[in-house]
């Protein structure tokens, strides 16, 4: 059986690429998580009973401002309650 070639992953100045990654995916994954849990506080219990799918909506803006590169959990928690809220 022939010897597979080893390769490696591509790498930045900085370092390993993989590592780079990870960390990034990491860190929108604390600030997901904390902004979800501020946006959700927010909400009236009546109120998530009349939205039943209030939670996607927030899911969905939240997704949608990290995606855009957004770094405060309260900005990125008020604006996903007022898209959530936003009537259409």
């Amino acid at each position: 059986m022939p010897k597979r070639k080893h390769t490696q992953p591509p790498t930045t100045r900085r370092g390993n690429w993989h590592k780079n990654r990870k960390s990034e995916t990491a860190r929108k994954l604390e600030l997901y998580s904390a902004a979800y849990k501020l946006a959700r506080g927010q909400i009236p219990p009546n109120l998530s009973r009349e939205l039943p799918d209030i939670s996607l909506r927030i899911h969905a803006s939240i997704r949608r401002q990290l995606k855009a590169n957004e770094t405060d959990v309260h900005a990125i928690a008020s604006a996903a309650v007022k898209d959530a809220l936003r009537v259409e």
